[in-house]
Protein backbone atom coordinates (compact mmCIF):
# COMPACT_ATOMS: atom_id res chain seq x y z
CA UNK A 1 0.00 0.00 0.00
CA UNK A 2 1.78 3.51 -0.98
CA UNK A 3 0.10 6.52 -0.29
CA UNK A 4 0.06 9.08 2.51
CA UNK A 5 -1.65 8.57 6.41
CA UNK A 6 -3.13 11.93 7.19
CA UNK A 7 -4.76 12.38 11.51
CA UNK A 8 -7.05 15.76 11.59
CA UNK A 9 -9.03 16.21 14.18
CA UNK A 10 -12.56 17.98 13.12
CA UNK A 11 -15.90 18.55 14.65
CA UNK A 12 -14.59 16.87 17.76
CA UNK A 13 -14.02 13.60 15.62
CA UNK A 14 -10.51 11.63 14.66
CA UNK A 15 -10.19 11.59 11.13
CA UNK A 16 -7.93 8.56 10.03
CA UNK A 17 -7.40 9.28 6.20
CA UNK A 18 -5.58 6.40 4.24
CA UNK A 19 -5.20 7.01 0.55
CA UNK A 20 -4.47 4.12 -1.63
CA UNK A 21 -2.58 4.56 -4.64
CA UNK A 22 -2.77 2.21 -7.98
CA UNK A 23 0.74 1.02 -8.16
CA UNK A 24 2.09 -1.38 -10.45
CA UNK A 25 0.53 -5.18 -10.53
CA UNK A 26 3.33 -7.67 -10.39
CA UNK A 27 4.10 -10.18 -13.00
CA UNK A 28 3.68 -14.21 -12.46
CA UNK A 29 6.69 -16.52 -13.17
CA UNK A 30 4.34 -18.56 -15.21
CA UNK A 31 1.59 -17.66 -17.77
CA UNK A 32 -1.26 -19.74 -15.86
CA UNK A 33 -4.56 -17.82 -15.60
CA UNK A 34 -4.41 -16.29 -11.73
CA UNK A 35 -7.06 -18.02 -9.42
CA UNK A 36 -9.46 -16.61 -6.60
CA UNK A 37 -9.94 -19.60 -4.49
CA UNK A 38 -12.57 -19.31 -1.11
CA UNK A 39 -12.03 -21.60 1.69
CA UNK A 40 -15.11 -22.95 2.54
CA UNK A 41 -16.06 -25.09 5.62
CA UNK A 42 -17.80 -28.10 5.11
CA UNK A 43 -19.64 -28.81 8.36
CA UNK A 44 -21.16 -24.74 8.23
CA UNK A 45 -23.41 -24.25 4.89
CA UNK A 46 -23.96 -20.38 4.90
CA UNK A 47 -28.02 -20.56 3.83
CA UNK A 48 -28.74 -24.69 3.69
CA UNK A 49 -28.10 -27.48 4.01
CA UNK A 50 -29.50 -28.34 0.56
CA UNK A 51 -28.77 -28.81 -3.53
CA UNK A 52 -30.12 -25.62 -4.28
CA UNK A 53 -28.99 -23.58 -1.06
CA UNK A 54 -25.40 -24.15 -2.17
CA UNK A 55 -26.00 -22.98 -5.55
CA UNK A 56 -27.44 -19.46 -3.88
CA UNK A 57 -23.60 -19.45 -2.54
CA UNK A 58 -22.11 -20.59 -5.64
CA UNK A 59 -23.90 -17.47 -7.93
CA UNK A 60 -23.03 -15.13 -5.27
CA UNK A 61 -19.07 -16.04 -4.87
CA UNK A 62 -19.25 -16.24 -9.01
CA UNK A 63 -20.81 -12.83 -8.62
CA UNK A 64 -17.86 -11.31 -6.52
CA UNK A 65 -15.45 -13.32 -8.75
CA UNK A 66 -14.34 -16.60 -6.82
CA UNK A 67 -13.05 -19.34 -9.07
CA UNK A 68 -14.17 -22.10 -6.61
CA UNK A 69 -14.07 -23.45 -3.35
CA UNK A 70 -11.47 -25.10 -1.28
CA UNK A 71 -13.20 -27.02 1.05
CA UNK A 72 -12.31 -27.78 4.40
CA UNK A 73 -12.95 -30.83 6.03
CA UNK A 74 -11.25 -32.56 9.02
CA UNK A 75 -13.97 -35.47 9.21
CA UNK A 76 -15.02 -38.25 6.19
CA UNK A 77 -16.24 -41.31 7.90
CA UNK A 78 -16.44 -39.99 11.71
CA UNK A 79 -19.31 -37.37 11.25
CA UNK A 80 -22.30 -38.93 9.58
CA UNK A 81 -23.24 -35.50 7.69
CA UNK A 82 -20.06 -34.73 5.71
CA UNK A 83 -20.64 -37.52 3.15
CA UNK A 84 -23.82 -36.23 2.03
CA UNK A 85 -23.18 -32.66 3.08
CA UNK A 86 -20.20 -33.09 0.24
CA UNK A 87 -22.54 -35.01 -1.92
CA UNK A 88 -24.89 -32.41 -2.30
CA UNK A 89 -22.04 -29.50 -2.98
CA UNK A 90 -20.61 -31.59 -5.57
CA UNK A 91 -23.97 -31.55 -7.16
CA UNK A 92 -24.20 -27.64 -7.12
CA UNK A 93 -20.99 -27.31 -8.48
CA UNK A 94 -21.38 -29.26 -11.11
CA UNK A 95 -24.62 -27.72 -12.22
CA UNK A 96 -23.33 -24.48 -12.02
CA UNK A 97 -19.75 -25.05 -13.63
CA UNK A 98 -17.79 -23.92 -10.57
CA UNK A 99 -14.99 -25.96 -9.18
CA UNK A 100 -13.14 -26.93 -6.06
CA UNK A 101 -10.39 -28.87 -4.52
CA UNK A 102 -10.47 -30.21 -1.44
CA UNK A 103 -7.88 -28.63 1.94
CA UNK A 104 -7.48 -31.51 3.98
CA UNK A 105 -7.78 -30.30 8.27
CA UNK A 106 -5.45 -32.11 9.57
CA UNK A 107 -6.27 -31.34 13.47
CA UNK A 108 -9.27 -33.93 14.11
CA UNK A 109 -9.41 -37.50 13.14
CA UNK A 110 -7.33 -37.45 9.78
CA UNK A 111 -3.95 -38.11 11.53
CA UNK A 112 -5.46 -41.35 12.72
CA UNK A 113 -6.80 -42.39 9.71
CA UNK A 114 -5.49 -41.82 6.22
CA UNK A 115 -7.05 -44.64 4.71
CA UNK A 116 -10.85 -41.74 5.33
CA UNK A 117 -8.58 -39.32 3.33
CA UNK A 118 -7.93 -41.94 0.17
CA UNK A 119 -11.68 -43.08 0.19
CA UNK A 120 -12.70 -39.41 0.13
CA UNK A 121 -10.09 -38.25 -2.77
CA UNK A 122 -10.93 -41.25 -4.94
CA UNK A 123 -14.98 -40.49 -4.07
CA UNK A 124 -14.39 -37.13 -4.51
CA UNK A 125 -11.79 -36.92 -7.69
CA UNK A 126 -14.03 -38.56 -10.05
CA UNK A 127 -15.88 -35.28 -10.19
CA UNK A 128 -15.86 -32.94 -13.00
CA UNK A 129 -15.91 -30.04 -10.82
CA UNK A 130 -12.90 -31.52 -9.25
CA UNK A 131 -9.92 -29.25 -10.07
CA UNK A 132 -7.27 -30.43 -12.50
CA UNK A 133 -3.90 -29.28 -13.47
CA UNK A 134 -0.97 -30.42 -15.84
CA UNK A 135 -3.64 -30.48 -18.57
CA UNK A 136 -5.77 -32.07 -16.35
CA UNK A 137 -3.27 -35.19 -15.06
CA UNK A 138 -3.22 -34.55 -11.52
CA UNK A 139 -5.91 -33.26 -9.11
CA UNK A 140 -5.12 -30.23 -6.54
CA UNK A 141 -4.86 -31.07 -3.03
CA UNK A 142 -4.62 -28.78 -0.40
CA UNK A 143 -3.68 -29.30 3.35
CA UNK A 144 -3.70 -27.17 6.59
CA UNK A 145 -1.05 -29.33 8.84
CA UNK A 146 0.44 -26.46 10.99
CA UNK A 147 2.77 -28.83 13.00
CA UNK A 148 5.23 -28.63 10.26
CA UNK A 149 3.28 -31.31 8.19
CA UNK A 150 3.58 -33.78 11.10
CA UNK A 151 1.45 -36.23 11.08
CA UNK A 152 2.18 -39.66 12.08
CA UNK A 153 3.10 -40.85 8.95
CA UNK A 154 5.10 -40.45 5.65
CA UNK A 155 2.56 -37.77 3.30
CA UNK A 156 4.16 -39.55 -0.03
CA UNK A 157 4.04 -43.42 0.67
CA UNK A 158 1.23 -43.84 2.86
CA UNK A 159 -1.16 -41.01 0.85
CA UNK A 160 -0.39 -39.90 -2.26
CA UNK A 161 1.60 -43.18 -4.13
CA UNK A 162 -1.35 -44.60 -2.92
CA UNK A 163 -3.80 -42.17 -4.68
CA UNK A 164 -2.06 -42.15 -7.38
CA UNK A 165 -1.39 -46.17 -7.88
CA UNK A 166 -5.61 -45.92 -8.06
CA UNK A 167 -5.50 -43.34 -10.56
CA UNK A 168 -5.75 -39.93 -8.42
CA UNK A 169 -2.47 -38.48 -8.82
CA UNK A 170 -2.02 -35.07 -6.84
CA UNK A 171 -0.91 -31.86 -7.13
CA UNK A 172 -0.04 -31.15 -3.46
CA UNK A 173 0.39 -27.43 -2.03
CA UNK A 174 0.01 -27.45 1.57
CA UNK A 175 0.44 -24.95 4.57
CA UNK A 176 3.20 -27.38 6.76
CA UNK A 177 4.93 -24.76 8.14
CA UNK A 178 5.58 -20.73 8.73
CA UNK A 179 9.28 -21.38 7.28
CA UNK A 180 8.75 -21.89 3.36
CA UNK A 181 12.80 -23.26 2.85
CA UNK A 182 12.29 -25.17 5.50
CA UNK A 183 9.11 -26.79 4.50
CA UNK A 184 10.43 -27.59 0.94
CA UNK A 185 13.16 -28.70 2.39
CA UNK A 186 11.86 -30.90 4.45
CA UNK A 187 9.41 -31.65 1.73
CA UNK A 188 10.78 -31.71 -1.62
CA UNK A 189 8.20 -33.59 -3.49
CA UNK A 190 5.66 -31.22 -2.94
CA UNK A 191 4.29 -29.11 -5.82
CA UNK A 192 3.68 -25.67 -3.99
CA UNK A 193 3.37 -23.93 -0.37
CA UNK A 194 0.10 -22.66 0.77
CA UNK A 195 0.81 -19.83 3.61
CA UNK A 196 -2.45 -20.02 6.13
CA UNK A 197 -1.48 -16.76 8.07
CA UNK A 198 -3.31 -13.69 6.63
CA UNK A 199 -3.51 -11.44 10.15
CA UNK A 200 -1.35 -9.35 11.97
CA UNK A 201 -0.16 -11.78 14.74
CA UNK A 202 3.28 -10.05 14.97
CA UNK A 203 3.50 -6.71 13.76
CA UNK A 204 2.13 -5.35 17.12
CA UNK A 205 -0.88 -6.14 15.94
CA UNK A 206 -1.60 -3.42 14.12
CA UNK A 207 -1.46 -4.66 10.06
CA UNK A 208 0.33 -7.41 8.31
CA UNK A 209 3.60 -6.83 6.41
CA UNK A 210 4.72 -8.34 3.45
CA UNK A 211 7.55 -9.77 4.31
CA UNK A 212 6.23 -13.70 4.55
CA UNK A 213 4.27 -13.68 1.59
CA UNK A 214 7.41 -12.26 -0.35
CA UNK A 215 9.20 -15.07 1.93
CA UNK A 216 6.86 -17.94 0.28
CA UNK A 217 6.75 -16.19 -3.16
CA UNK A 218 10.88 -16.35 -3.67
CA UNK A 219 11.29 -19.81 -2.05
CA UNK A 220 8.33 -21.19 -4.05
CA UNK A 221 9.89 -19.52 -7.52
CA UNK A 222 13.42 -20.07 -6.61
CA UNK A 223 12.08 -24.45 -6.07
CA UNK A 224 10.16 -23.93 -9.40
CA UNK A 225 6.80 -24.56 -6.90
CA UNK A 226 3.88 -22.60 -6.65
CA UNK A 227 2.59 -20.37 -4.70
CA UNK A 228 -0.96 -19.81 -2.81
CA UNK A 229 -1.37 -16.55 -0.79
CA UNK A 230 -4.02 -16.16 1.44
CA UNK A 231 -6.22 -12.80 2.41
CA UNK A 232 -8.72 -12.77 4.91
CA UNK A 233 -11.06 -9.86 5.88
CA UNK A 234 -11.09 -9.92 10.11
CA UNK A 235 -10.28 -12.41 13.00
CA UNK A 236 -12.26 -12.71 16.16
CA UNK A 237 -13.15 -15.64 18.38
CA UNK A 238 -14.75 -15.60 21.49
CA UNK A 239 -16.30 -19.08 23.40
CA UNK A 240 -16.26 -21.45 19.95
CA UNK A 241 -14.60 -24.69 20.15
CA UNK A 242 -14.50 -28.49 20.54
CA UNK A 243 -13.64 -28.10 24.16
CA UNK A 244 -13.11 -25.55 26.39
CA UNK A 245 -9.62 -25.33 26.01
CA UNK A 246 -9.97 -24.09 22.75
CA UNK A 247 -12.63 -21.86 22.75
CA UNK A 248 -10.62 -19.21 21.94
CA UNK A 249 -10.88 -15.92 23.18
CA UNK A 250 -8.44 -13.13 21.16
CA UNK A 251 -9.15 -10.80 18.26
CA UNK A 252 -5.45 -10.21 15.84
CA UNK A 253 -5.20 -6.96 14.73
CA UNK A 254 -6.32 -3.36 15.05
CA UNK A 255 -8.22 -4.08 11.52
CA UNK A 256 -9.98 -0.53 10.80
CA UNK A 257 -12.87 -1.49 9.25
CA UNK A 258 -11.10 -3.23 6.20
CA UNK A 259 -8.11 -1.80 6.21
CA UNK A 260 -6.40 -5.35 6.65
CA UNK A 261 -8.44 -6.34 3.33
CA UNK A 262 -7.56 -3.85 1.76
CA UNK A 263 -3.85 -3.54 2.46
CA UNK A 264 -3.17 -7.11 2.41
CA UNK A 265 -4.92 -7.26 -1.28
CA UNK A 266 -2.48 -4.18 -2.43
CA UNK A 267 0.46 -6.24 -1.28
CA UNK A 268 -0.69 -9.49 -2.82
CA UNK A 269 -1.26 -7.91 -6.02
CA UNK A 270 1.89 -6.52 -6.69
CA UNK A 271 3.68 -9.78 -5.59
CA UNK A 272 1.65 -11.59 -7.56
CA UNK A 273 1.40 -15.50 -6.60
CA UNK A 274 0.38 -17.98 -8.75
CA UNK A 275 -3.15 -18.04 -6.79
CA UNK A 276 -4.73 -16.58 -3.66
CA UNK A 277 -6.98 -17.76 -1.40
CA UNK A 278 -9.73 -16.04 0.48
CA UNK A 279 -10.17 -17.05 4.35
CA UNK A 280 -12.88 -17.47 4.52
CA UNK A 281 -16.10 -18.31 3.39
CA UNK A 282 -18.24 -19.49 6.25
CA UNK A 283 -15.87 -19.60 9.29
CA UNK A 284 -18.36 -17.84 11.50
CA UNK A 285 -16.68 -18.93 14.93
CA UNK A 286 -13.50 -17.16 14.17
CA UNK A 287 -15.29 -14.04 12.45
CA UNK A 288 -13.06 -14.84 9.00
CA UNK A 289 -16.37 -14.91 6.64
CA UNK A 290 -17.22 -12.78 3.58
CA UNK A 291 -20.33 -15.37 2.96
CA UNK A 292 -24.02 -14.54 4.01
CA UNK A 293 -25.33 -14.74 7.29
CA UNK A 294 -28.96 -15.64 6.20
CA UNK A 295 -28.98 -19.30 7.24
CA UNK A 296 -28.90 -21.83 10.26
CA UNK A 297 -26.08 -22.86 12.19
CA UNK A 298 -24.23 -25.39 10.28
CA UNK A 299 -24.93 -29.20 9.65
CA UNK A 300 -23.86 -29.96 13.03
CA UNK A 301 -26.17 -27.51 14.58
CA UNK A 302 -23.68 -26.34 17.05
CA UNK A 303 -20.52 -24.06 17.08
CA UNK A 304 -17.90 -26.07 16.21
CA UNK A 305 -19.70 -29.25 17.40
CA UNK A 306 -19.45 -27.38 21.06
CA UNK A 307 -19.01 -24.28 22.86
CA UNK A 308 -22.73 -21.84 23.04
CA UNK A 309 -24.18 -22.32 19.76
CA UNK A 310 -26.39 -19.12 20.31
CA UNK A 311 -22.89 -17.24 20.56
CA UNK A 312 -22.74 -17.99 16.50
CA UNK A 313 -26.35 -17.23 15.78
CA UNK A 314 -25.84 -13.73 17.38
CA UNK A 315 -22.56 -13.13 15.47
CA UNK A 316 -24.15 -14.35 11.66
CA UNK A 317 -27.76 -12.42 12.62
CA UNK A 318 -26.12 -8.98 13.61
CA UNK A 319 -22.48 -8.93 11.88
CA UNK A 320 -22.76 -9.53 8.81
CA UNK A 321 -19.47 -9.32 5.88
CA UNK A 322 -21.15 -8.68 2.89
CA UNK A 323 -19.66 -4.95 2.47
CA UNK A 324 -15.81 -7.14 2.21
CA UNK A 325 -16.79 -9.59 -0.60
CA UNK A 326 -18.58 -6.84 -2.64
CA UNK A 327 -15.30 -4.63 -2.00
CA UNK A 328 -13.23 -7.33 -2.70
CA UNK A 329 -14.39 -7.78 -6.36
CA UNK A 330 -12.23 -4.74 -7.30
CA UNK A 331 -9.24 -6.07 -5.45
CA UNK A 332 -10.11 -10.24 -7.71
CA UNK A 333 -10.65 -8.15 -10.83
CA UNK A 334 -6.89 -6.31 -10.58
CA UNK A 335 -5.14 -9.84 -9.39
CA UNK A 336 -6.60 -11.49 -12.21
CA UNK A 337 -6.32 -8.65 -15.27
CA UNK A 338 -2.70 -7.64 -13.89
CA UNK A 339 -4.09 -4.36 -13.75
CA UNK A 340 -6.23 -1.61 -12.04
CA UNK A 341 -9.61 -1.61 -13.61
CA UNK A 342 -11.43 1.20 -14.42
CA UNK A 343 -14.39 1.29 -11.22
CA UNK A 344 -17.86 0.80 -12.96
CA UNK A 345 -19.86 -0.22 -9.73
CA UNK A 346 -19.85 2.72 -7.31
CA UNK A 347 -20.27 1.87 -3.59
CA UNK A 348 -19.20 3.23 -0.20
CA UNK A 349 -18.96 0.94 2.80
CA UNK A 350 -19.25 1.04 6.32
CA UNK A 351 -17.69 -1.12 9.29
CA UNK A 352 -17.92 -0.85 12.72
CA UNK A 353 -18.15 -2.67 16.04
CA UNK A 354 -21.31 -3.27 18.50
CA UNK A 355 -20.05 -1.71 21.44
CA UNK A 356 -16.97 -0.25 23.27
CA UNK A 357 -13.30 -2.36 23.22
CA UNK A 358 -13.73 -1.05 27.31
CA UNK A 359 -17.45 -2.44 27.58
CA UNK A 360 -17.85 -4.42 30.89
CA UNK A 361 -19.81 -7.67 30.18
CA UNK A 362 -21.26 -10.02 32.81
CA UNK A 363 -19.54 -13.08 30.45
CA UNK A 364 -20.98 -16.06 32.46
CA UNK A 365 -17.92 -17.88 30.03
CA UNK A 366 -15.38 -16.76 32.98
CA UNK A 367 -12.96 -16.16 29.86
CA UNK A 368 -12.81 -12.38 30.67
CA UNK A 369 -12.53 -9.59 27.46
CA UNK A 370 -11.08 -10.50 24.74
CA UNK A 371 -7.30 -10.56 24.18
CA UNK A 372 -5.91 -8.14 22.15
CA UNK A 373 -9.38 -6.08 22.43
CA UNK A 374 -7.11 -2.57 23.35
CA UNK A 375 -5.33 -3.22 20.40
CA UNK A 376 -8.26 -1.67 18.20
CA UNK A 377 -9.69 1.43 17.73
CA UNK A 378 -13.84 2.34 18.59
CA UNK A 379 -14.32 3.84 15.16
CA UNK A 380 -16.33 4.09 12.59
CA UNK A 381 -14.77 3.40 9.07
CA UNK A 382 -15.93 4.75 5.53
CA UNK A 383 -14.51 3.38 2.63
CA UNK A 384 -15.27 4.94 -0.96
CA UNK A 385 -14.95 3.76 -4.07
CA UNK A 386 -15.91 6.19 -6.77
CA UNK A 387 -15.84 7.36 -10.27
CA UNK A 388 -15.40 10.92 -9.41
CA UNK A 389 -15.09 12.82 -6.44
CA UNK A 390 -18.16 13.47 -3.75
CA UNK A 391 -18.80 14.41 -0.31
CA UNK A 392 -19.58 12.27 2.47
CA UNK A 393 -22.30 12.77 5.12
CA UNK A 394 -21.90 10.99 8.13
CA UNK A 395 -24.17 10.66 10.66
CA UNK A 396 -22.64 8.40 14.18
CA UNK A 397 -25.00 8.76 17.24
CA UNK A 398 -25.86 12.42 17.33
CA UNK A 399 -22.71 13.51 15.37
CA UNK A 400 -22.79 14.74 12.03
CA UNK A 401 -19.50 15.04 9.84
CA UNK A 402 -18.96 15.99 6.17
CA UNK A 403 -15.55 15.36 4.00
CA UNK A 404 -14.87 15.05 0.33
CA UNK A 405 -13.47 12.19 -0.82
CA UNK A 406 -11.67 11.96 -4.42
CA UNK A 407 -12.28 9.54 -7.05
CA UNK A 408 -10.72 6.19 -6.31
CA UNK A 409 -10.51 4.01 -3.23
CA UNK A 410 -10.55 6.16 0.40
CA UNK A 411 -10.54 4.89 3.84
CA UNK A 412 -11.53 7.19 6.45
CA UNK A 413 -12.06 6.53 10.41
CA UNK A 414 -14.01 8.68 12.66
CA UNK A 415 -14.58 8.24 16.70
CA UNK A 416 -18.06 7.02 16.76
CA UNK A 417 -21.19 8.03 18.40
CA UNK A 418 -23.52 5.94 20.25
CA UNK A 419 -27.15 5.10 18.35
CA UNK A 420 -28.03 5.19 14.93
CA UNK A 421 -25.17 5.15 12.64
CA UNK A 422 -26.38 6.13 8.33
CA UNK A 423 -23.97 7.65 5.21
CA UNK A 424 -25.12 10.25 2.75
CA UNK A 425 -23.45 10.56 -0.23
CA UNK A 426 -23.67 13.97 -1.79
CA UNK A 427 -22.78 15.54 -5.64
CA UNK A 428 -23.50 18.67 -7.13
CA UNK A 429 -25.52 19.74 -3.94
CA UNK A 430 -28.10 16.97 -3.98
CA UNK A 431 -27.81 13.51 -2.25
CA UNK A 432 -27.49 10.50 -4.90
CA UNK A 433 -27.34 8.00 -2.70
CA UNK A 434 -28.18 7.34 1.55
CA UNK A 435 -28.32 4.37 3.80
CA UNK A 436 -29.63 4.04 7.49
CA UNK A 437 -27.30 0.95 9.02
CA UNK A 438 -28.95 -1.97 10.79
CA UNK A 439 -27.01 -2.12 13.66
CA UNK A 440 -26.49 0.71 16.04
CA UNK A 441 -23.64 1.17 18.76
CA UNK A 442 -24.76 0.58 22.38
CA UNK A 443 -23.49 -0.08 25.81
CA UNK A 444 -25.00 -3.33 25.56
CA UNK A 445 -22.84 -6.77 25.11
CA UNK A 446 -24.23 -9.23 23.17
CA UNK A 447 -27.49 -11.00 23.80
CA UNK A 448 -25.94 -13.29 25.98
CA UNK A 449 -23.86 -10.67 27.52
CA UNK A 450 -20.62 -11.81 26.34
CA UNK A 451 -17.80 -10.04 24.64
CA UNK A 452 -17.76 -9.80 21.06
CA UNK A 453 -15.20 -8.07 18.97
CA UNK A 454 -16.36 -8.56 15.64
CA UNK A 455 -17.33 -6.21 13.07
CA UNK A 456 -20.61 -4.47 11.62
CA UNK A 457 -20.37 -4.08 7.47
CA UNK A 458 -22.89 -2.90 4.52
CA UNK A 459 -22.48 -0.26 1.75
CA UNK A 460 -24.56 1.63 -0.31
CA UNK A 461 -24.62 1.64 -3.88
CA UNK A 462 -24.16 5.10 -5.84
CA UNK A 463 -25.99 5.18 -8.96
Amino acid sequence: LRGSVVAVVLAGLMLLSVLVACGAVGDLATDNPRMVWCHYMLWAPSINNTVAGFVEEIRLAKSYGIDGWAINTAQWFSASWAQPTMMKMIEAMEQTNFTFFMSLDMTASFPQNPDHIIDMMTTVGKSKAYHRVNSGTKLFLSAFAPNRGRVGWNWQSTLLEPLAKRGFPMYFVPFFDDDPVRALEMYPFLDGLFHWTAWPFAENLQTITPATDVAFHNACRSHRKVFMAPVSPYFNKHYCGVSPDQYGNWVFGNYNGARLWIEHWHQLIKIGPDYIQIVDWNNYPESTYIGPVVGSTGVNGTCESSGDPSVLEYDRRTFPHAAFAHLGRYFIQAYKQRRWPAITNEAVYVFYRGFSKNQHCDDPTGLGPVRNAQSMSDDINVVSLLKSPASIKLHTGDKTLSFSVHAGLRLNGFSWGLGQQAVSVIRGGAVVASKTFAKQITTQCTDSNLYDMNTFSDFVLVP
